[in-house]
């Protein structure tokens, strides 16, 4: 069987949950934000002098340092998590399919989402900056040129900042039949790699791939973004690998 219809059987197994889960969470951030304006109409600045690139800017901040982390904890413990639920691990590996394309495909498909999640938060931004528009008209903010290259570079790094994360959580959502386990690791330790970024400013999150994810948000670290983004294509190569002969070798009964 090949690689490419072990995807197909992943994506048909978790085509409708997780996709509802993506986009719920891609909405969130939008919401958030336009239910703040709506409460406090000077939460915008007026002053600004390109409040369109600044709410985006604002917006993907928001989603790259919080929302998108916590939803690639989330679907990378999920996914794996759909076997160990309907006992099905046995028929997996009865099927006519190499492990290293069970492992692949499963990982694929949590990337797929991953950009399903930021193509759907990108949409859902613009959404809410029309409603913005239309709360405070005076903003103009369809008349300021969208800088579209800057939007994709930060896309990009919010992508690339994760892949570190995603391939440690995805590891781990496969190694622990208990859900809890995956999850609760995962946000502690983002948790404690916001803090060591953005309070302490610790010279240990050039070495710690949760902290990775705040880097764009601070000044001090933001230099050093092009370092971070290698050493976490490095981490993810090293972890997937690592999780690979750790899936191969184990026998799962049910």
């Amino acid at each position: 069987m090949s690689l490419l219809i072990s995807l197909r059987s992943e994506l048909l197994k978790t085509r409708t949950a997780s996709l509802y889960l993506t986009l719920i969470g891609a909405a969130v951030g939008p919401v958030i934000y336009l239910l703040n304006v709506l409460i406090d109409e000077n939460e915008i600045d007026a002053s600004e002098k390109d409040p369109l690139n600044a709410l985006f800017k604002i917006l993907s901040e928001m989603n790259g340092t919080a929302l998108f982390p916590l939803f690639v904890i989330l679907i990378c413990t999920l996914l794996p998590q759909i076997e160990y639920r309907n006992n099905t691990w046995k028929q997996v590996f009865a099927s006519p399919q190499t492990k290293v394309n069970v492992f692949l495909a499963k990982f694929m498909n949590v990337h797929l989402l991953m950009l399903v999640f930021l193509i759907a938060t990108h949409l859902f931004i613009f959404l809410a900056i029309a409603g913005i528009n239309f709360i405070k008209p005076t903003l103009n903010l369809f008349k300021h040129p969208l800088n579209g290259i800057a939007i994709l570079v930060n896309a990009a790094n919010a992508y690339i900042l994760l892949l570190a994360v995603c391939a440690i959580q995805f590891w781990i959502g496969l190694r622990f039949r208990n859900f809890i386990v995956p999850i609760g690791i995962g946000f502690a330790l983002w948790l404690i790699g916001t803090i060591m970024a953005v309070q302490y400013k610790s010279n240990l999150v050039f070495y710690f791939p949760y902290s990775f994810p705040a880097f764009p948000v601070s000044t001090k670290l933001k230099s050093q973004l092009t370092q971070v983004a290698w050493a976490s294509l490095g981490y993810a190569l090293l972890f997937l690998i690592a999780g690979f002969f750790d899936f191969r070798r184990r026998t799962v009964s049910k």
